[in-house]
C-alpha cells in the first residue's frame, strides 16, 4: 500500500481556509454583492470589521462603502452616473443600544436638515437646471431627489437631457445593533430607478445581521 503524501492534502486544507477567511479590506462582502446594479463598475470599494471586549461586553463595528458607475449617454450629455453605498454597523450590548440609539435618531435630523440645505444651495446656470426637490420619509429614514436639466449648447435647439440625482439617510436601532447608513445617487435615468436602488439596499441591511457580514 502506498501512503499518500502531505502534498496531496494541501490543497484542500487551503481551500477550506480560503473559503472561511474574511472579505478582504478592498472588497465588498458577499452578502451586499447583490445591491451592485447590473452592468455598472465597482470603484472603491472598503470593508472593515473590528470587534473588542469581553462576550458580555463585547463590540463589533463593521463599516462598508463602494461607489458603482455607469455612463450616462443621453442626445448631448455624456458623463459618469454614480450610485454610493455607505454603511455602519455598530454592534453593542443591549444597555448601550438603548442609551445611545435616540442619539443617533437625533444625528440623523441634523443630517437630513443639513442635506436639505444643500440642495436648496444649487442653482441653476447656464448649462444645468434643477427641479423643486422631492422629500420622502420611510420607516427607516429620508430620502430626497431631484430633477436635473443638462441644457443642450449647440446650435440651433434640441430638448434638454434629464437625469435624477438624489441622497437617502437611515438609522435601524434594534435590540443590540444600530445600523446607519447613506446612499447617493447622481446620474440615474428616473426617479424610480434611485428609489427602487435605495429601497433594495435599506431592506438588504435590515434583514442583514452583523455576523452575516464577514
Amino acid at each position: 500500500m502506498k501512503t499518500r503524501q502531505p502534498g496531496f492534502i494541501l490543497p484542500a486544507i487551503l481551500l477550506t481556509f480560503l473559503a472561511s477567511a474574511a472579505t478582504p479590506p478592498d472588497q465588498v462582502p458577499a452578502v451586499f454583492k447583490g445591491l451592485i446594479p447590473q452592468g455598472f463598475k465597482l470603484i472603491s470599494p472598503a470593508f472593515t470589521r473590528n470587534s473588542s471586549g469581553d462576550a458580555e461586553a463585547k463590540i463589533t463595528m463593521i463599516g462598508v462603502s463602494f461607489i458603482a458607475s455607469r455612463r450616462f449617454k443621453a442626445s448631448h450629455t455624456d458623463f459618469d452616473g454614480e450610485f454610493h453605498f455607505d454603511l455602519n454597523v455598530m454592534e453593542y450590548p443591549e444597555m448601550m443600544v438603548r442609551m445611545q440609539g435616540k442619539y443617533y435618531l437625533m444625528q440623523l435630523e441634523k443630517d437630513i436638515e443639513s442635506v436639505r440645505q444643500s440642495y436648496d444651495d444649487r442653482k441653476p446656470d447656464a448649462i444645468t437646471g434643477y427641479d423643486q426637490p422631492k422629500e420622502t420619509k420611510y420607516q427607516w429614514g429620508w430620502g430626497i431627489t431631484q430633477r436635473v436639466h443638462h441644457k443642450y449648447m449647440g446650435a440651433g435647439s434640441a430638448p434638454d437631457d434629464i437625469s435624477y440625482q438624489a441622497e437617502y439617510l437611515g438609522v435601524l436601532a434594534g435590540q443590540t445593533t444600530i445600523k446607519k447608513f447613506k446612499l447617493l445617487v447622481s446620474g440615474a435615468k428616473s426617479a424610480d430607478e434611485a428609489d427602487q436602488w435605495a429601497r433594495a439596499c435599506a431592506e438588504k441591511i435590515e434583514k442583514t445581521a452583523p455576523a452575516d457580514i464577514q
